[in-house]
Order: structure tokens, then sequence, then C-alpha cells
């Protein structure tokens, strides 16, 4: 994802993968601030290239971000979940339905509000049903400018192949036993004896642990 950013090659939609409790979600999140950030990074900015892609369009020179502030407007704005250009979507109930995607696709016909990349997350993508996720081929089959998709599943034979072709599929492999331990010692104040056990428990998912 920081070679994205520091190329400038940001893919239209990226799908992540992996279990549950492994920072899908906090990447997406993580990733959207990336994209948008203003904060001063005399230390940690790389330039944009001037990529041109087959149609014509091209990049911004913009000097590229890749690791956001936390501090800037936008970036606060993504992480309290007030921004107007990031849309997130999510089941309601068991399904992410039609209705919703549709309402997506309303949505991206205009232009972002304010943001320099307008980000989409659709958490549980598996959850689409097949109509939801063929209206939802129809933006990655033409994605709109200054627009990204970020989907997040458990694993791809849960979608249709059709929608893991457009995608840039990027794996989160469970976390290690070390790190949960470390987390739950360091955050959580649990004994070091327990909190290896837990994370023995909870196979690499830092929401179960």
């Amino acid at each position: 994802l920081t070679t994205f950013l520091q190329n400038g090659t940001v893919p239209d939609a990226l799908l992540f993968t992996g279990i549950e409790g492994v920072g899908k979600q906090s990447a997406a999140v993580t990733f959207a601030m990336a994209c948008n950030c203003t904060g001063d990074h005399s230390e940690n900015k790389s330039e944009w290239r001037d990529n041109r892609v087959a149609d014509g369009r091209s990049t911004t020179n913009q000097a590229r971000i890749t690791n956001p502030c936390g501090t800037c407007k936008p970036c606060r704005k993504i992480e309290s979940e007030n921004h107007p250009d990031i849309i997130r979507i999510q089941p309601t109930g068991p399904f992410i339905k039609i209705d919703q995607i549709r309402s997506l696709l309303r949505t991206l016909a205009m232009k972002p509000y304010e943001a320099i990349t307008r980000v989409t997350i659709i958490s549980e993508a598996q959850a689409m049903n097949p109509e939801a996720g063929n209206a939802l081929l129809k933006v990655l089959e033409e994605p709109p400018e200054r627009t990204l998709l970020i989907l997040t599943a458990i694993q791809i034979s849960d979608l249709l192949p059709t929608i893991v072709s457009r995608c840039q599929l990027i794996r989160f492999n469970p976390i290690s036993l070390k790190s949960i331990a470390g987390f739950l010692v360091e955050k959580k104040g649990i004994a070091p004896d327990d909190a290896m056990i837990l994370a023995t428990l909870a196979n690499g998912s830092l929401s179960k642990a």
C-alpha cells in the first residue's frame, strides 16, 4: 500500500482479504487518510509522478503522503467518520442489498465535495447478494475520477469472480502470537503468561483476543 502511494499508482479498486480481526477495516481507514492528508510531512513526502493512463487522464503533480498525520482537518474528519467523501457501506442484516449499491452509484456519479480522493469502503463485501454484486460491477468497470473503492472480505471465493478480477488483491495474514500477546500486555494490562494463552486461543485475530 505504501508503494502505491509512493509511486502514484493507487488502483481504482482494492480488495482486502483475511480472517476477522486482522486490521482490514483499520487499514482501509488509514489508507483513506493517507490519500487525503494535507498535514506537513517534510520527511514523509515523495513526488507523485504525472502518470498518464490509456484514456488520457493524468494525476496531479502533488506530493504523496505515505503516512497520514492524523491531525489535519481531513484526517480528523475521516477518523471520526464525519468526512462527506468517505463512504462506508456495510451489511444491513445478513446482506448488503442492491438499494445500498444503487444509492452508492448515484453518489459516485457526482463529483467529490472536498476530498483529494473520494474513498468508498465496502465492509464484508461477501455479504453482497448477487444483484448488489452485479450492480457494483458497473462502477468497477467505469470508475469515476478521484475515486477509490476498498472492499473487505474474508476470502475471495465468497465474491463474484468478475468483482475479484477488477480489484487489486491485498491479503492480510493472521497476526503473530507475539504481536497479539504484546498488545494485550501493553494496552490491556494483562499479565504476560495470561496474554500468551489468550493470544494462542485467538488464532491470529486481534479482535477475538
